[in-house]
């Protein structure tokens, strides 16, 4: 009777195990991260994923990060190492990067760094670049040996079209196919990172999603005025709005579908009708401006730690990246430049933030932007945007206030990053730096 009794619950114990949600973890960049509507326009594609999947099959669990390159995320503790810790075997690992890693026009910045060396020049402050024949391969390579070692299935999506239109069309730079540099007379290779992503996927056996191609189709169908006014409000060309990443993650839906390799997932897929659609970007819209305590704060000291930490210097009382250039070509956040407070919770009681209010300056140029970040812990887990100015007034102090409530759990730390870049129209930018005033933070303590 015991042996019976035990079986049964066995079997039991393996269906409960079998039921439970699959997990889908989506990383990549800004294109495809989680914003905080109350922060931004911008909407990554991931935070719509959730919608084309029943919920009681498979939980998606969107982990791209603004400012990652293959590198950058593999390499950052709270990213990678931290999605590994989420990851089980049956789950699956949609992998999609290059635009920040097109950050060295094609190069790899390390390569690239030493050559500047050995002629005497400054270096690249911006770590982010890599080469899409080699280091770019090999970081894709990395993730899918580690996701399958994990018994995680990866699958490869090709980055979303940039909104570069010529004569009506999206140019090479806009499916990210750099040219290639000449070598004493002797093209190279293009610097196309789609091919390289696809030339991997053909030579390790993974699924390969070509979403730059079904972007180009989709923005070239519905023309450059269309694009710009609905799915790239954002102020760049780069970065969809909330009706922009509602359409492409219906295009990552029809991807997914329409792959043989991918069958398994056919079942765990919905489409959901235009209006649950709206409904559901509605409740995203909703949930992101809410505030969750309502109720006014006092005052309590904390203390704050100003970190001046990787690849920002503090001259003149005022930030800049390391070497006192800001590099060209940026376009979002670098994730390990940054200046940080820390505020912790007591043991046993928890807090409440309510209110901050921090003066800032920009010195010197109007080119000048920043997100403010905040997470937890050494690994800065559960990072949200939680402000973002893109180009600052020159020489204008303005004074951010944020009345978003966040919640500082009993034991924790909350970290909160300022990360500033500049957009350097092409070049690099000297005698320009963000000054910070005083951090003032008000909340109350929960018993």
């Amino acid at each position: 009777m015991r042996k019976i009794i035990s079986f049964v619950l066995c079997t039991l114990s393996l269906c409960t195990l079998t039921a439970a949600p699959r997990r889908v973890h989506t990383i990549g960049d800004s294109t495809m991260s989680e914003y905080k509507p109350a922060a931004t326009p911008k909407r990554g594609w991931g935070m719509y994923l959730q919608a084309f999947f029943n919920p009681d099959s498979v939980t998606v669990n969107n982990r791209g990060k603004s400012g990652a390159s293959t590198r950058t995320f593999y390499e950052t503790e709270n990213l990678w190492p931290s999605v590994r810790k989420q990851m089980k075997a049956g789950d699956y690992l949609i992998i999609q990067f290059a635009h920040n890693d097109e950050k060295c026009k094609g190069e790899d910045v390390y390569v690239e760094n030493a050559r500047l060396r050995a002629e005497g020049k400054d270096t690249l402050t911006d770590m982010r670049g890599t080469e899409p024949n080699t280091t770019y391969k090999e970081y894709l390579r990395t993730y899918i040996r580690e996701a399958r070692e994990m018994g995680v299935t990866p699958v490869l999506m090709s980055p979303i079209c940039r909104a570069y239109f010529k004569n009506g069309v999206i140019n090479g730079e806009g499916r990210h196919k750099l040219e290639g540099q000449s070598d004493k007379g002797q093209s190279t290779k293009d610097k196309d990172y789609v091919r390289c992503m696809r030339e991997v996927a053909q030579e390790m056996a993974v699924p390969f999603l070509d979403m730059t191609e079904r972007s180009r189709e989709l923005y070239e169908q519905t023309g450059k005025e269309y694009c710009m006014a609905n799915y790239f409000n954002c102020g760049d060309k780069t970065h969809t709005s909330a009706a922009g990443g509602m359409a492409i993650a219906s295009l990552a839906y029809e991807l997914i579908n329409n792959a043989p390799e991918l069958s398994e997932m056919r079942p765990w897929l919905v489409f959901p009708s235009k209006e649950a659609y709206t409904a559901y970007a509605q409740n995203i819209e909703e949930n992101g401006k809410k505030a969750a305590f309502a109720a006014k704060g006092t005052p309590f000291n904390s203390q704050f730690t100003i970190h001046n930490l990787q690849n920002i210097e503090l001259v003149k009382k005022g930030y800049v990246a390391a070497g006192g250039l800001w590099p060209a070509g940026e376009i979002d956040e670098v994730a390990n430049r940054y200046i940080e407070y820390t505020i912790a919770a007591e043991k046993k009681k928890g807090l409440v933030i309510e209110h901050i209010t921090l003066p800032l300056k920009a010195i010197g140029g109007a080119g000048m932007n920043i997100h403010i970040n905040y997470g937890f812990g050494e690994e800065f887990s559960g990072v949200t945007t939680i402000y973002e100015n893109t180009a600052l007034p020159k020489n204008k102090e303005i004074v951010i206030r944020l009345d978003q409530p966040i919640l500082v759990p009993a034991g924790q730390t909350l970290h909160l990053r300022v990360l500033p870049w500049y957009d350097s129209n092409g070049k690099p930018q000297g005698k320009k730096f963000l000054r910070l005033g005083e951090l003032k933070v008000a909340g109350k303590r929960l018993n």
